[in-house]
């Protein structure tokens, strides 16, 4: 499912759920889930509780990027790590428990090693891949597979999550939020993080009072130059697809989407005078070319972001 959904807590909490529960009975069954409910309670005593906690339960195996976020793909020395730990004998919990999080980050080569560990899973071990996307999952790793998916929020649960987890935000930044989050509320937790609002309000405004040539002030461009935020960058497209989509509308019926920010207006004012919707379709489907670009041939995105607003502006 979409990323920011929950899907890692949700298999960390059922790894460390099972795990506890098999340091103390011979086997789980369906009955037992449905009638415990993930409830910790009797469970807090035992000695996987604490070692999952502290992230050295032997018998459990968390592989992710956590150790170098920076965007970079898991070391295969990782990998063949996570690989040897399935043929180990297992230690407390009479069961060997593994996570991928996520599928994205592993190389080709990294997912082919772990092609017969996946098709010849050792007796009493589970292996859980997370995925945001599960195009991005070779087809001999999705046939070994049982899929379970995860969808977005609905419109009214999410909107409503977003009011009650964040009321002392504007009614502006929370439209901003729902509207470039897509129903996902981790995705929403980071944008609140990274003060996204904040950045992309000075950003209209220097926008709308370049002409000529760009003139960003400085932390604003210092944050668009800002390496290894993929993260940002990505958000950053988002906005400006939407904000592109603000202004065919605008050109085409005289008239703001209600979700438009105040300072989008103003800056689609300022685009409509200048271009017609040909111009900005085209030059949409030129800027999502180069951001694809940037990411086959690791160029910075950063650029290809600055050189698409100057385009879009008429700067």
């Amino acid at each position: 499912g979409p990323k920011g959904l929950g899907k890692r807590n949700f298999v960390l909490k059922l790894a460390k759920f099972i795990l506890c529960n098999l340091e103390l009975t011979k086997e789980i069954n369906l009955s037992f889930f449905e009638e415990n409910k993930f409830n910790f309670e009797q469970l807090n005593t035992t000695k996987s509780f604490y070692l999952f906690d502290n992230n050295s339960h032997p018998d459990f195996f968390y592989l992710n990027d956590e150790e170098n976020k920076l965007g970079k793909t898991i070391p295969i020395e990782n990998v063949r790590k996570f690989k040897n730990f399935f043929y180990k004998t297992d230690s407390i919990s009479r069961v060997k428990i593994g996570i991928i999080d996520t599928i994205e980050d592993l190389s080709i080569n990294s997912q082919n090693l772990l092609l017969k560990t996946i098709e010849e899973l050792p007796k009493n071990a589970y292996l859980f891949i997370i995925s945001n996307d599960p195009a991005n999952i070779l087809e001999t790793i999705k046939s070994r597979c049982a899929f379970f998916y995860v969808s977005s929020l609905s419109k009214s649960d999410f909107n409503k999550l977003i009011f009650d987890r964040y009321k002392d935000k504007s009614e502006e930044e929370l439209q901003f939020i729902k509207n470039i989050s897509f129903g996902s509320p981790g995705m929403a937790e980071d944008i609140i993080n990274s003060d996204l609002f904040v950045f992309y309000t000075k950003l209209l405004d220097d926008l709308i009072n370049s002409a000529g040539y760009l003139n960003l002030r400085e932390n604003v461009s210092e944050a668009l130059n800002k390496k290894n935020n993929d993260f940002f960058i990505n958000v950053m497209d988002l906005i400006i697809n939407d904000l592109i989509q603000k202004t065919i509308f605008y050109i085409e019926h005289q008239n703001y989407i209600h979700y438009t920010l105040d300072k989008e207006k103003e800056l689609i004012q300022k685009i409509s005078n200048n271009k017609n919707t040909k111009q900005i379709v085209d030059l949409q489907s030129q800027i999502n070319k180069n951001m694809h670009l940037a990411h086959v041939v690791n160029l910075n995105k950063s650029d290809v972001l600055i050189a698409s607003l100057k385009e879009l502006s008429g700067i």
